[in-house]
């Protein structure tokens, strides 16, 4: 993903140099990279129509061969040669978005490492230590305490130094010790000064409109509160980070409409109608998407077993939008938004007349290509088959069974009057015959087995 991650961050970057707004630059983003998948959506659409358009005859083949589903599988097999379909063809553009979704994720939740010109290893190092802070804050706050507390009377030049020996006591921090005891003296040494140097880190990092543990634990997350030790309290804290870092933070805009991007949505402000925002705007785009399919194939069914797990993303948008920065939010509304215009934009510019009129059109095309060309793989493939089970069947006294032409399903072969070895011997002779003859007349090298 890392690889996909990199040219969309160069285009991330390439934005937000544009409007110097990362609202803005994830708007345009959002928009490019829409436009970018628009063409999949669009050969999604045409490979649906195709397959409606073989439908009916897939309904007359299960009527008539629904007990014999290896008969069934043959036939359906024959009119999508004849079709020239790939009944696989309609899960590329299904996955391809979903994939780019999740190289897209560190890319919008990531702006310090993809935009800025701040090193990469700071950055991580950054991220880290402020997971490590967390980690020791949260476990103090929970024996309702604080740091200031646990130092009270301890000399300035001892604070460091009286706090390690505190939490590295196993028995009573556990998960203070652990997370020291996994740290470089270096790192160790940073992480202690900060809390001895700057009163009320610790609360801070506890307040939770500032940072939560969900975004703690999750592989992004830290990066993006990192802009809090700047939007928060003046910036007071702001010296714990690397100097590159706290350059690149103070010169970054990192809000949308005056919002603080990394602010956490909460109910008591009008950060709240951002996940209420990107819940309507999905249910909106759910509903339009299926009244269309429904339009465009009346005879489809949606039972409830079918809809609910369309509400499922919309549901965890709304609960975790309040969980997650208002930069993951704003990424939804505009996410789905586009979702909703392309929804509308496809299904009225690409109707399924005139989706069936393309389809048409490139299956002429494609019958035009095979005539120069020869037959496709699958055909090959059916042929070869047919020819090796014409062979068993001519081994073994039985009739020859045609799986590309013949239509009749009641052929038996008759195995009963040659011995295993004699069947196994004659059959290894016939199936080398056939593979000859396909080689010689498709040109491809024969080698007998």
């Amino acid at each position: 993903m890392g690889l996909i991650a990199k040219p969309f961050g160069w285009l991330m970057k390439g934005c937000y140099m544009l409007v110097k707004n990362y609202g803005l630059a994830l708007l345009i983003f959002t928009f490019i990279t829409r436009i970018i998948t628009l063409p999949l959506y669009i050969k999604q659409q045409k490979n649906t129509t195709r397959m409606n358009m073989l439908q009916p005859e897939i309904e007359k083949l299960k009527k008539k061969y629904g007990k014999n589903q290896e008969k069934l599988n043959e036939e359906m097999m024959k009119v999508y040669t004849k079709a020239n379909y790939n009944p696989m063809s309609s899960c590329l553009p299904m996955f391809v978005p979903i994939i780019l979704l999740y190289a897209l994720i560190p890319v919008v939740y990531g702006p310090l490492t993809y935009i800025t010109d701040a090193n990469d290893a700071n950055i991580s190092g950054d991220s880290a230590f402020l997971q490590n802070a967390y980690v020791i804050s949260s476990e103090v706050d929970t024996d309702k305490n604080d740091i200031e507390t646990l130092l009270s009377g301890t000399a300035a030049d001892k604070r460091a130094e009286e706090l390690e020996r505190l939490l590295t006591d196993e028995e009573k921090y556990p998960n203070s010790a652990k997370a020291l005891d996994k740290l470089t003296d270096e790192e160790k040494q940073r992480l202690l000064n900060s809390f001895a140097d700057y009163e009320g880190l610790d609360k801070f990092i506890m307040n939770e409109d500032n940072f939560t543990r969900n975004m703690m634990q999750t592989r992004y997350g830290p990066e993006v509160l990192l802009f809090n030790f700047h939007s928060k309290a003046d910036g007071k804290y702001l010296g714990v980070l690397s100097q590159d870092v706290q350059s690149a933070i103070s010169d970054f805009d990192y809000t949308m409409l005056g919002l603080e991007l990394g602010k956490i949505p909460s109910k008591n402000d009008a950060t709240k109608y951002i996940p209420y925002a990107s819940f309507i705007i999905q249910i909106i785009s759910m509903v339009i998407s299926q009244l269309f399919a429904k339009k465009n194939n009346p005879a489809m069914k949606m039972s409830m077993a079918m809809l609910l797990p369309l509400f499922f993303l919309p549901l965890f948008s709304l609960w975790i939008g309040f969980k997650f920065p208002c930069a993951l939010g704003i990424y939804w509304i505009y996410s789905s938004a586009f979702a909703l215009v392309q929804t509308v934009f496809l299904n009225l510019i690409y109707t399924p007349a005139r989706v069936q009129r393309l389809v048409e059109k490139d299956m002429k095309k494609e019958k035009e290509k095979r005539k120069k060309k020869g037959p496709s793989l699958m055909e090959r493939a059916l042929e070869v088959r047919n020819e090796q089970a014409n062979a068993v069947a001519e081994n073994s006294g039985g009739k020859k069974r045609v799986y590309a032409d013949d239509d009749d399903d009641d052929d038996e072969l008759d195995e009963s009057r040659l011995t295993k070895a004699q069947l196994k011997e004659l059959n290894r002779q016939r199936l080398n015959e056939a593979r000859k003859r396909y080689a010689e007349k498709y040109g491809d090298e024969y080698k007998e087995e």
